[in-house]
């Protein structure tokens, strides 16, 4: 064999080799938010949390959300996110039925937040029997929350109130700011964020137990190298003046890492979404 011959060839390998090394560090990772805010909120608060893991892994991050919170779970399961920012639970169901790796979960802890307007007449939860209560769809964690404090004051939600699901968490509030649900439960993520005049026509009557806050979590496709880069990424993350505007402006607070108690309560609140399923629950 000519050596020359030998040579070219060993250099094109090379040359193929390191270009698709290269194309694959320009390849865009997606970064899915659950869609608990309008897609345009969420491309604002985002923002910041995707140019700081581009910055940091040298790789462009695409920022993608969903239109509600059932094809969000279909297209984590389709494996359509490399990086997800999900509800507790639904990273949960990612680990464990779709390999996703946990990355962290967010340092808040979120409860069903009750509220409804001064002028209501409403004032404790005892006094929702036979009113109209928005909420979060039923695949939200939140929504199971509120129905199981209403269980424990003796209610029975589903006869004792009309539920009033709706596609996220701001809608549901904005139910009752129109007065088009006399109260609304979501996550306190989205009480303290809202800072619209409106808020001061509302009051708070209630709230749940509490749990953790978002779980950050990735494709194991992405191999252990990267995963490892991606959580140095995130737990530098808070202490940037970036990081530390974005959980400011989110209220999510910071980050840690997640924990057997976190997985054991939201398998506990998995368990009662399975049982409304079963039950037929809308």
């Amino acid at each position: 064999m000519n050596p020359l011959t030998l040579a070219t060839r060993l250099l094109l390998l090379w040359l193929l080799l390191a270009g698709a090394a290269t194309a694959a560090q320009r390849t865009a990772l997606v970064l899915g938010v659950f869609p608990y805010f309008s897609p345009e909120q969420l491309a604002t608060l985002y923002r910041p949390l995707a140019d700081h893991l581009e910055a940091r892994l040298g790789r462009p991050v695409r920022l993608v959300s969903a239109p509600d919170f059932a094809t969000f779970k279909r297209r984590t399961a389709a494996g359509r996110y490399d990086i997800l920012v999900t509800a507790p639970h639904l990273g949960r169901i990612a680990e464990r039925r779709n390999g996703y790796r946990w990355l962290a979960l967010t340092r808040n802890r979120s409860e069903a937040v009750f509220v409804s307007r001064r002028d209501s007449g409403i004032h404790t939860l005892g006094d929702l029997r036979g009113r109209r209560l928005a909420l979060p769809p039923p695949l939200a964690i939140v929504h199971q929350m509120a129905l199981e404090t209403l269980e424990r004051l003796g209610m029975e939600p589903q006869h004792d109130l009309r539920l009033l699901p709706r596609k996220s968490h701001d809608q549901a509030l904005y139910a009752v700011i129109q007065g088009d649900a006399d109260a609304a439960a979501f996550g306190l993520p989205t009480w303290r964020r809202y800072r619209a005049p409106e808020k001061r026509a509302l009051v708070v009557i209630g709230r749940s137990a509490s749990i953790p806050g978002f779980a950050i979590l990735a494709h194991p496709r992405l191999g252990e190298p990267l995963l490892e880069r991606l959580r140095e990424a995130l737990f530098a993350f808070p202490d940037t003046a970036e990081g530390r505007h974005f959980f400011d402006a989110t209220a999510l607070e910071g980050v840690r890492p997640v924990t057997h108690a976190d997985r054991a309560l939201l398998d506990h609140y998995l368990a009662r979404i399975r049982a409304a399923r079963e039950a037929g629950d809308p």
